[in-house]
């Protein structure tokens, strides 16, 4: 029992630095692996299923562990976002900003290439909010959460 303590900060330490090097090796991967989600929330999400799933399996000393892990998931979580909402830097860096992918129906092939998509994509998401041809399309943006948003041409 005296080992505990110990045990816990090391759970926290590994916990924090898996958090770090996630967040930053996936806020360089695509966006469209995470649509609808930012970042932080899908990593969190994702990282507290397995944090909890020590405490739930392997008995009362892992049970501290899972909820020392879960904690500092939720802890670095909540300082991360308010780290973000003040700098407009680190927003940049880990959540990134709006990239266009079609402009005045044409395609931006650097930035669909960037994020990782194809034309069979792309025209996809643009059929899906009920535009059928590129030429119908002003914009389509890639959003910070993945979501592909358009602005036709003409006012519908």
């Amino acid at each position: 029992m005296s080992h505990l303590p110990g045990l816990i900060l090391v759970v926290v330490w590994h916990t924090l630095v898996i958090y770090l090097v996630l967040i930053g090796g996936l806020s360089r991967m695509g966006r469209s692996l995470m649509a609808e989600r930012t970042l932080p929330t899908y990593l969190t999400i994702a990282l507290l299923g397995s944090a909890v799933e020590t405490g739930l399996y392997a008995g009362s000393g892992s049970l501290a562990a899972g909820l020392a892990s879960a904690a500092t998931l939720l802890i670095a979580n909540r300082v991360l976002t308010v780290l973000l909402t003040r700098s407009v830097t680190l927003r940049h860096f880990l959540i990134g900003t709006p990239i266009v992918l079609v402009h005045d129906g044409q395609l931006v092939w650097p930035h669909l290439r960037q994020v990782g998509m194809t034309e069979q994509e792309i025209m996809a998401a643009i059929r899906e909010r009920g535009y059928e041809r590129l030429d119908d399309v002003h914009f389509a943006v890639m959003e910070v959460n993945g979501a592909v948003g358009v602005i036709p041409r003409t006012a519908r």
